[in-house]
């Protein structure tokens, strides 16, 4: 945090000084896309989950797993809105807020499983969202008056959130229209650091107006999640592997408790990191006032 302030405290400054010398322009900058997030605690407990289910339905007499496989959960929707101050052809900062979404529906997780006669759908979908408060530094390469390449960095402060599900749907037959009957819940919150850095391409239309392509990497590993554990409190947000004796089975896991887990049931305990890290693609708007 203090590193973060200072930061921004040098860039104003910097930037301030320059404004005294020379003409400034100011711009907002619009912009969204798609987004890759490594997201790989949230990834292991989904696969958990699922492996969990297939062991369960081959150790017990009746039941049948009958098909079905969870999807990695790594694409997102990555949006941008930033107040740019140009102090030079060459060099500008910025001050942008964004939005960083996330969502693994119910039917990318569906397992299907047969108890005697009856049919189940089993579902586990995950929501990650993320405001990300970015100071950013840009230098300019012109390569002609209506065409310019661009370096972006940037750091700043995020604030995070991971939800998860677990529900199960019953049918005679099948109807993907059917909803889901959630049995289970949890929601965690969090802030923590984030650094930006991205390389683009503007094109003017007009003076007071252009739009931008842009590729960027982002590296945010966000830890220290709370919130409301399964048994009543608030707690912590832990990754684990919990044995199950009946299937002879280390279930990897992330789940709020109010206490760190301990015993011979459990390993590898600690808490769990939401990985925003990843790369994006987007395209935006530019208005020149």
């Amino acid at each position: 945090m203090e590193i973060i302030k200072k930061a921004a405290l040098i860039l104003f400054l910097l930037f301030s000084s320059f404004s005294l010398s020379s003409g400034i322009d100011i711009s907002l900058r619009l912009s969204g896309g798609l987004c890759y997030l490594k997201l790989n605690d949230i990834n292991r407990a989904i696969k958990g989950w699922e492996e969990s289910w297939k062991k369960t339905t081959i150790s017990r007499e009746g039941w049948e797993f009958a098909g079905g496989e969870a999807a990695k959960f790594n694409i997102g929707y990555d949006f941008d809105g930033e107040i740019m101050v140009s102090i030079s052809p060459h060099l500008a900062a910025s001050f942008g807020v964004g939005l960083i979404y996330g969502e693994l529906i119910d039917k990318k997780t569906e397992l299907f499983v047969n108890v005697d006669s009856r049919h189940y759908a089993f579902a586990r979908p995950a929501k990650v969202t993320a405001l990300p408060l970015i100071f950013s530094g840009y230098f300019f390469f012109p390569l002609s008056k209506k065409l310019d390449i661009f370096i972006k960095g940037g750091l700043g402060l995020i604030w995070a959130k991971y939800v998860v599900r677990e529900g199960y749907l019953q049918f005679s037959e099948y109807n993907p229209e059917d909803e889901f009957d959630y049995y289970w819940h949890q929601s965690a919150s969090a802030q923590g650091s984030a650094f930006v850095g991205s390389l683009g391409i503007n094109y003017s239309i007009n003076p007071g107006l252009g739009f931008f392509i842009e590729g960027g990497a982002r590296w945010a590993k966000i830890s220290g999640f709370r919130g409301e554990a399964p048994e009543g409190g608030e707690g912590d947000l832990y990754s684990f592997e919990e044995y199950d004796p009946d299937i002879d089975f280390w279930r990897k896991n992330i789940v709020i408790f109010t206490e760190k887990p301990t015993g011979d049931n459990f390993r590898s305990v600690q808490k769990a990191v939401v990985d925003f890290t990843g790369f994006s693609a987007k395209i935006g708007l530019l208005i020149k006032f």
